[in-house]
């Protein structure tokens, strides 16, 4: 009985072990190439198209209804993360967003900071600033989160 006990002890700290490797893994461009579809809490929908470029960084192009089209710049893979930026232009105002996402259960899960009109990051993404905003940009506001799925 003391020998099955230990088997399944042992089994048991094995699979916890294996599966807090799988979440701690470092993510690759290769782990999320593809179309993803987005949806911000907010609401507000998009894609990622993630490509590897031949010198095996990594390319995405964000489309987003409010933000447009644009490709995104300091991509940056940091253990189970990636994080990049893009430009964006809302209602002639010009802005960037900042995106940071972990693949979790097959999905990107993660959030985007709107900065509009070159101030501090606030507003929803794809936003237009709230009436009374200061000078220089919208007030802070906290990132939203996004999940994105696999296109089919």
């Amino acid at each position: 009985m003391r020998s099955l006990n230990r088997w399944l002890l042992t089994a048991a700290v094995a699979a916890i072990a294996t599966s807090a490797a799988a979440q701690n893994a470092t993510l690759k461009v290769d782990d999320i190439v593809g179309v993803w579809n987005m949806m911000y809490e907010s609401g507000e929908g998009g894609t990622f198209t993630i490509t590897k470029n031949a010198d095996g960084t990594a390319k995405i192009v964000v489309q987003t209804t409010q933000g447009g089209q644009s490709d995104a710049n300091n991509i940056v893979f940091n253990g189970d993360t990636v994080t990049f930026a893009r430009t964006i232009n809302v209602g002639g105002q010009a802005g960037s967003v900042n995106y940071s996402a972990k693949l979790v259960d097959g999905k990107l899960q993660g959030t985007g900071l709107v900065n509009l009109g070159g101030g501090a990051p606030g507003g929803a993404p794809g936003a237009a600033p709230a009436g009374g905003a200061p000078a220089g940009g919208a007030p802070a506001a906290a990132p939203t989160p996004f999940t994105a799925t696999r296109a089919p």
